[in-house]
């Protein structure tokens, strides 16, 4: 079920909040019904939120047929075309996890969030839907690189920071791997980020390089996915089209350059 109905990055903290119940002070984004009412009618207790860095929605269209577990769990819900609120990865992510738009929550590099915390911690607008479910009793965790992930500890069940590498597909497996790890505990609430697709945007020349990210990234889905219980959501979102433009969209075309342009990415939707 594909759908061109426009959301935004916003919509998607509220819209989790609405499926596990969990009480938060109401922010930019709105709920998606279309997503909370396909959760409901599958009977989904539970979410993995996986952030796949520079996935534009033009991008994955041009990579579905190379990601075959991420089309499987699309072709079991839905493809929303979803507009990003920043350029840049911290903004964009940030705005994933509070539902509020950068010049609201005001973080635009990682250490914004020590910043933003420092002045007052108990700002909504920079408290992500993970802290919202541990305060509503549910358990929560992250697997994102480490310094990321050590701003919140003490606030959150599981946190499962990776070390930032040169190699960056065995990054990607490691996030994969403590994913897993994180999977045991039986939490309600999972949020990953991979970002194969980003680094390779930045510094590879080849189309064959794209590819071959994005088939490592299906493979570390699967491994994910494979260790989920049966009853959870999977919410796959890219956070920016892609990096390197004049690289990328040499050959695009002019629907291609409008997604990128009006900074779509793809929100895919299913459960197992």
């Amino acid at each position: 079920m594909d759908s061109d109905k426009q959301c935004s990055l916003v919509d998607i903290a509220p819209t989790i909040s609405e499926i596990l119940n969990i009480n938060m002070v109401k922010p930019n984004g709105s709920v998606l019904t279309q997503i909370t009412d396909y959760a409901q009618k599958n009977n989904t207790k539970k979410v993995v939120l996986i952030i796949v860095d520079s996935l534009g929605f033009a991008l994955y269209q041009h990579l579905t047929k190379l990601m075959s577990t991420v089309k499987k769990i699309a072709d079991s819900g839905m493809v929303l075309k979803c507009k990003s609120t920043a350029d840049h990865t911290t903004p964009a992510i940030a705005s994933i996890f509070t539902g509020y738009y950068p010049e609201e929550h005001h973080l635009y590099y990682t250490d914004d969030i020590y910043k933003e915390r420092a002045k007052n911690e108990s700002n909504p607008k920079i408290k992500t839907i993970m802290e919202w479910a541990h305060d509503n009793g549910l358990k929560s965790g992250i697997v994102i690189e480490t310094h990321g992930a050590e701003s919140l500890l003490n606030r959150i069940d599981g946190i499962f920071g990776v070390p930032d590498s040169d190699d960056i597909i065995e990054y990607d497996k490691y996030i994969a791997e403590n994913t897993k790890k994180a999977l045991e505990s039986n939490p309600d609430i999972v949020a990953v980020h991979l970002r194969s697709i980003d680094r390779f945007a930045h510094r590879s020349k080849t189309w064959d390089d794209i590819k071959y990210s994005a088939q490592r990234i299906d493979e570390y889905i699967e491994m994910i996915y494979s260790n989920a219980d049966s009853n959870t959501l999977f919410i796959i979102c890219g956070d920016h089209p892609i990096h390197s433009s004049q690289k990328w969209l040499q050959k695009a075309n002019k629907i291609d350059y409008e997604n990128y342009h009006k900074r779509h990415v793809a929100l895919i939707v299913g459960t197992k």
